[in-house]
């Protein structure tokens, strides 16, 4: 063997050096071959990755790792020649290794040229990515299955996939969405609030529901929006990581919160009515336990009707309340002192033995608030305020007109 001049370089070195290289490469499998498909190139992982020896494939044709279906349809003569006549392609499909077994490849084919253009070989580099095509199979299954809209996003907020529940819930087709902000499906004016929410989120990424406390809405397609409720949740992949948006319509759920909130509040009208039983005279027939909320209503009640009614006297029996405590005493207490600022004197009728004898013992004091045993007692007292009133009031009329002292 003879020694290149200094400065030369081995072209028999420099493939030693290449072949070094390319049997480096443990994940992928790299094949040169001729211009009609014949392998010239065979690397260690492409022996280890098909079962097949560098001595058995070199000088055959690469479809002997093709299917016979793909053989008979001359998949391999298709694929040369779509590459020496669009450059690099890049595809999926399926290849035989020696033992007879299927694996799906994922497949770069490159045309090698000459000076002159003209295509003297090609490189090959596949991989087995049956198990990633599995898992990712299965993944956009259980995607498509979930009941809920499911947007998975970038951490450029951009969408990258979506389901079809996404699509029937929001009116887009799928490559309406592919690659545009999240914002698309959020209604203009939350925008900013949005953009804060989903920016605080991939800074603390961690499943939890979006805007927690806060009454969140979507947008379709058409520009009409409806209440949503959205979970988060952070996705590791090999391209970086992913937010996925669980998305449900709460429409019916709110309409059904609001009715029975509707529902609520009727019922407790119902059960605290203030009635005039005379000209003047209120009765406010209490049933049940009194707590904050109900107490709130009865007083708002009251007022409202005092208000329309002039009323002089409000009567508050509470025979319907099963125990009288501190709490449920305050509540009336307050009441009471709220009608007296209208110019309302408030009597407490249905005060039983035991209702008296168990406030006695807590140490409630009503102040100089009236009280009679029974309704009928409560009426007759408060006709008797009304004549007291109308007394007084017409001597001091009198008083006025004749100019002496009251």
């Amino acid at each position: 063997m003879t020694t290149p001049p200094e400065g030369d370089q081995d072209p028999q070195a420099d493939l030693r050096d290449l072949e070094a290289m390319l049997d480096a490469v443990t994940d992928q499998a790299i094949v040169g071959l001729g211009p009609d498909g014949d392998v010239v190139r065979w690397s260690r992982t492409a022996e280890a990755l098909t079962g097949h020896a560098e001595a058995e494939v070199l000088g055959r044709s690469a479809s002997v790792l093709h299917t016979e279906e793909d053989r008979t349809a001359a998949v391999m003569e298709q694929e040369l020649e779509s590459a020496r006549q669009d450059g690099r392609r890049e595809f999926q499909g399926w290849r035989v290794r020696k033992n007879g077994e299927r694996f799906l490849a994922r497949i770069a084919l490159t045309p090698v040229r000459d000076e002159a253009g003209a295509v003297t070989g090609f490189v090959k580099v596949f991989q087995d990515v049956t198990e990633s095509a599995r898992v990712e199979s299965l993944f956009h299954g259980l995607l498509e299955s979930a009941p809920d809209a499911m947007v998975i996003v970038g951490a450029d907020a951009r969408i990258v996939l979506v389901n079809r529940q996404t699509e029937a819930l929001f009116g887009f087709e799928r490559a309406e969405l592919m690659g545009r902000e999240i914002e698309v499906l959020v209604p203009p004016r939350f925008h900013g609030r949005h953009v804060g929410h989903r920016n605080g989120f991939l800074s603390d990424p961690r499943l939890r529901p979006m805007g927690a406390g806060l009454e969140l809405s979507g947008m379709r397609r058409d520009g009409t929006e409806f209440p949503v409720e959205i979970s988060l949740s952070p996705l590791e992949t090999a391209e970086g990581r992913l937010v996925v948006a669980a998305i449900r319509d709460v429409t019916e759920r709110r309409e059904t919160e609001q009715r029975l909130l509707r529902q609520r509040d009727e019922i407790l009208e119902l059960s605290t009515p203030v009635i005039q039983v005379w000209d003047k005279v209120l009765a406010l027939p209490i049933i049940g336990t009194l707590d904050t909320l109900r107490a709130t209503r009865l007083t708002e009640g009251l007022l409202e009707k005092i208000a329309q009614t002039q009323a002089e006297v409000a009567i508050l029996d509470i025979s319907g309340v099963p125990t009288i405590d501190t709490q449920v005493a305050q509540h009336l207490l307050k009441t009471v002192q709220a009608a007296g600022l209208m110019g309302t004197v408030s009597i407490m009728s249905g005060v039983r033995p035991e209702t008296a004898q168990s406030m006695v013992h807590l140490g409630i004091d009503m102040g100089r608030l009236r009280s009679r045993n029974t309704l009928q007692d409560a009426l007759q007292l408060a006709l008797a305020v009304l004549a007291e009133r109308t007394g007084t009031a017409a001597t001091a009329a009198r008083s006025l007109m004749s100019g002496e002292p009251q």
